[in-house]
């Protein structure tokens, strides 16, 4: 009875009949390992005889004109030589039968033992039932086994590639990811590169206007305007290719300050101001305050731009928000939200005064007429007596506004500066309010203000002014000085003066 033969790969028993390994496919062939016969009655020497191997000759006798092969066995010594399934000790005289292995090609060998040492080989396997052909879905490309260090390698049979061995298939999903990352990463880099580009296009431009002739004036440097006009035009068209500022140099009295618009100009923006974003106009002053008040308003109260369709615009932002105080000089600016582009600056008006004041129209073309907003000064020296003194009115001056307070609507201010010279032996006291009225037309007004003295002392002199707000429009005044009802009583009398 036969031993029970193992498979070489798995370890697993072979089944009868099968001529593969039902476990792991493996041949159950003994030639896959077969044996080789050297050519020459010499023992080849080498390392394996310190292995415990020794190699044999063994030539065939029933066909001498065959070539002679090597078999190289384990020696009989061969730790588990004996115990090997499958191998039979053959001698090296006995000659070997020549047969074949139905369906297995290569060199048979003979399970006859000979005499000397043993050698092993593997029985020849006769009845083999061949399997049966394996399913479609485990046909993977022929491998080529790992060579024995025992056995000179043999041609293997073709098989079933195991799932560790089959190269890992790759995921679609990182490829396409990076693709995409490379697309965003150029994109990005073209975009930015286009703003970059885009950019320096437009600092390129803004300084070529700048340097176009444009004309800083304080708190309008850096801007970059989108419509000017020439000095001195007419007003009908506006000049784009004019400089970039507009010098204006109005003079003009707003509530005892003296205000002077130095420019005008249109610009996208202003980058000392973020109210216009969408642009506007921006009009630069300087401001003195040589009284001794402050100045008591709001520009954002007290001025408004006029449009060319008669749209009112007040200010969006000012350097400077209020007036300035008692002897102060410094520049200012104001600006005002106009989105409308390419305006003709020209047409622009700038009004000075709240609704409830004398307000003040300002084109804002350089050389426009603006009498009418100035004040104005007399010097008639008219004298008189009263009271026993002698007068003499110096001057007159009628004007918008008066320490620090602009003038009603319809009204004006006229000042008259007297000087008194009391040369008798009483002293004179006497409140302006009681004995002074100023006349033009129908209406006397009483003072509103006055640096005149209360008393002139005997034989002194009193110098002052006394204001008062009159109706607009009158040429012709008359300063009046009324009876008193005193002892001795003191008689009215007047002066008449003109202001052109």
């Amino acid at each position: 009875m036969s031993s029970t033969r193992f498979c070489s790969e798995c370890g697993k028993p072979f089944e009868t009949g099968h001529r593969f390994c039902t476990n792991c496919g493996a041949t159950t062939s003994v030639e896959a390992n077969a044996l080789t016969t050297l050519t020459s009655d010499k023992t080849v020497l080498g390392s394996g005889q310190a292995q415990g191997f020794q190699p044999q000759v063994s030539v065939p006798v029933n066909n001498s004109a065959a070539t002679a092969s090597t078999i190289i066995t384990p020696n009989a010594n061969t730790p588990g030589a004996a115990n090997t399934p499958g191998f039979t000790p053959v001698m090296p005289d006995t000659p070997i039968a020549s047969s074949k292995t139905p369906g297995v090609s290569g060199a048979s060998y003979s399970p006859v033992s000979t005499s000397g040492d043993q050698f092993y080989a593997h029985a020849a396997d006769t009845d083999v039932i061949p399997p049966p052909p394996p399913p479609d879905s485990f046909i993977s490309t022929p491998q080529e086994a790992p060579a024995s260090p025992y056995y000179t390698s043999s041609p293997q049979v073709k098989g079933t590639v195991p799932a560790y061995a089959q190269a890992p298939k790759r995921s679609r999903g990182c490829l396409v990811a990076s693709i995409v990352l490379l697309l965003v990463l150029v994109l990005g880099g073209v975009g930015g590169l286009y703003i970059i580009r885009l950019n320096n296009s437009t600092g390129s431009s803004q300084n070529g206007n700048s340097s176009s002739g444009q004309q800083n004036t304080p708190g309008t440097s850096g801007n970059t305007p989108t419509s000017v006009t020439t000095p001195g035009s007419n007003g009908n068209t506006p000049n784009t290719g004019g400089p970039a500022t507009v010098p204006l140099n109005l003079k003009f009295t707003y509530s005892s300050v003296d205000i002077t618009l130095v420019s005008v100009q249109q610009a996208n923006s202003f980058p000392d101001d973020s109210s216009t974003p969408q642009g506007g106009v921006r009009v630069a002053t300087m401001e003195s305050n040589s009284t001794t008040s402050n100045a008591n308003f709001l520009y954002s109260d007290v001025v408004r731009l006029v449009m060319p369709d008669g749209a009112i615009i007040a200010p969006s932002n000012e350097k400077s928000f209020e007036g300035p105080a008692a002897g102060i000089s410094r520049d200012n600016w104001i600006d005002f939200a106009v989105t409308t582009q390419n305006i003709d600056l020209s047409k622009l008006i700038l009004r000075f005064g709240s609704a409830t004041q004398n307000q003040m129209n300002i084109p804002l073309v350089a050389g426009v007429d603006l009498s009418k907003y100035q004040s104005k000064t007399v010097t008639p020296n008219a004298t008189f007596q009263y009271a026993g003194l002698n007068w003499t009115l110096a001057s007159a001056t009628e004007s918008l506004s008066v320490n620090g307070q602009q003038a009603a609507t319809g009204m004006v201010y006229v000042a008259v500066t007297l000087k008194a010279v009391n040369s008798s032996a009483n002293n004179f006291s006497a409140y302006p309010g009681d004995f002074m009225r100023l006349q033009s037309g129908d209406s006397k007004s009483p003072p509103s203000d006055f640096t005149f003295p209360t008393s002139v002392a005997s034989q002194s002199t009193g110098t002052g002014t006394v204001t008062f707000a009159i109706p607009q429009g009158g040429t012709s005044f008359t300063l009046l000085m009324l009876a008193q009802q005193s002892s001795p009583p003191i008689n009215a009398t007047s002066v008449t003066f003109q202001i052109q």
